[in-house]
């Protein structure tokens, strides 16, 4: 396809899209019936740029992601009251320890690793994803995947207010109470179970003291989340649906396809639930996945160009991407002017991880600050704040990603000198 002028169609195309389902699908929280609507109106508009058009529903438990916080924050603070009775009872150091240990396999295991542990006990509900392909004019060789989230967040309080200057404090002061309540309250679970219950004073009151200091944490991190705004997305990530939706765009205006190269767009549901539409989506389809080489690139809140870099560290460093696929994504970053490097370890994930997990090819590139600037998952996250900049840029960087994937071969251009 060569070297790419993005035809102005398709950037009012994307523009007005985003502002579109801003306005016309409002609330699109994950399993919610809006998310549904809004998926089935890409699916119509992905129906007049691609071959093919897919849309499956799969179920989720959407509050259980973000939902186990308010739990963890209550076990966490009933423990510290715990331990200041536990003179009078053995069983309440080891209630204590159960309570804080339990917090602690939540925040492991829902955040730190995306999995599921807590979701049977939340509602469950309805989401989709929707998958589009444009064919190759021959034999199908390899198959190269752009995709976005449909989904949109519950507004996150300290976000709005205060960013990195109070989302850090009330969650660093949140997890390192957890682990001291759970090393005191061991401590003193040990010391009652062998020699009886010691009385609170000298240092088991020291270490009590300790604990209160960690209360207003653990209250703070229970307003995390404010579950009675849902923001627009227009960054997080409806620029991201249209980008990935613009390669086929930009294709089927063209009236070009590759020899052998399939290109889809994946537009997940209920990524803000912890990537379970990706996940989904990559557990269903991952042995046709595989059948072919298979890459997938996911993009994120594509908002800051000089924010533009390529995730292969995901889950919190828990879930390794394909660092060939990153290759990829810097050689196209770079030839289409923007050199971007590897972000470091964050706290989160995008929906390569989601690939990732199955063992697809995967890798991501995002537009966003580390350092969360107000729009972000928060009620400024509107039409009215996106960058028609970096979306046409990022744009020219999956155009080009998609050329070198098929003028390669593949991947193994970028493995091969990886493994050198």
């Amino acid at each position: 396809m060569g070297k790419h002028q993005i035809k102005q169609s398709t950037k009012e195309y994307m523009l007005q899209g985003i502002r579109h389902v801003c306005e016309t699908f409002k609330k699109r929280a994950p399993g919610t019936q809006s998310e549904r609507d809004a998926q089935e109106y890409f699916k119509k508009e992905l129906e007049k740029i691609s071959d093919e058009v897919i849309m499956e529903d799969f179920t989720v438990h959407p509050s259980a992601f973000m939902g186990f916080i308010p739990i963890a924050a209550v076990f966490f603070l009933a423990s510290i009251a715990l331990y200041w009775f536990s003179e009078t009872s053995k069983w309440f150091s080891v209630i204590g320890v159960v309570l804080t240990l339990l917090a602690m396999l939540m925040f492991v295991v829902e955040f730190l690793f995306y999995r599921e542990l807590v979701d049977f006990i939340f509602p469950k509900h309805i989401s989709r994803n929707v998958y589009a392909v444009r064919k190759p004019s021959g034999e199908v060789k390899r198959r190269i995947i752009f995709g976005g989230h449909a989904d949109a967040a519950y507004e996150w309080t300290y976000s709005l207010h205060g960013q990195i200057k109070t989302l850090a404090p009330v969650i660093m002061g949140s997890v390192v109470g957890m682990f001291v309540s759970a090393f005191i309250n061991i401590s003193l679970m040990i010391k009652t179970l062998t020699d009886g219950a010691p009385a609170i004073e000298g240092g088991w009151k020291v270490m009590g003291i300790v604990l209160l200091c960690f209360i207003p944490f653990g209250i703070a991190i229970m307003f995390f989340i404010n579950w009675r705004v849902i923001v627009d997305g227009a960054n997080d990530n409806l620029s991201a649906c249209y980008i990935a939706m613009g390669v086929l765009k930009e294709m089927s205006d063209s009236g070009f396809r590759y020899e052998n190269t399939e290109v889809g767009c994946l537009i997940s549901g209920s990524e803000e639930a912890g990537l379970r539409g990706a996940k989904a989506f990559a557990k269903k389809h991952q042995k046709e996945l595989k059948g072919i080489e298979t890459v997938f690139i996911s993009m994120d809140t594509m908002r800051e160009i000089e924010q533009l870099m390529v995730y292969t560290r995901g889950c919190t460093g828990t879930v390794h991407n394909c660092e060939a696929v990153g290759d990829l994504l810097h050689e196209a970053g770079k030839n289409v002017g923007v050199d971007m490097p590897c972000a470091a370890v964050y706290p989160g994930a995008v929906d390569a991880e989601g690939f990732s997990m199955y063992g697809i090819r995967s890798a991501g590139f995002c537009g966003v600050n580390h350092d969360p600037k107000t729009y972000y998952h928060t009620r400024l996250d509107t039409f009215d704040n996106i960058s028609p900049e970096c979306i046409e840029l990022s744009l020219e960087i999956c155009l080009e990603a998609a050329r070198l994937y098929d003028e390669n071969g593949g991947i193994g251009k970028y493995e091969k000198t990886r493994a050198k």
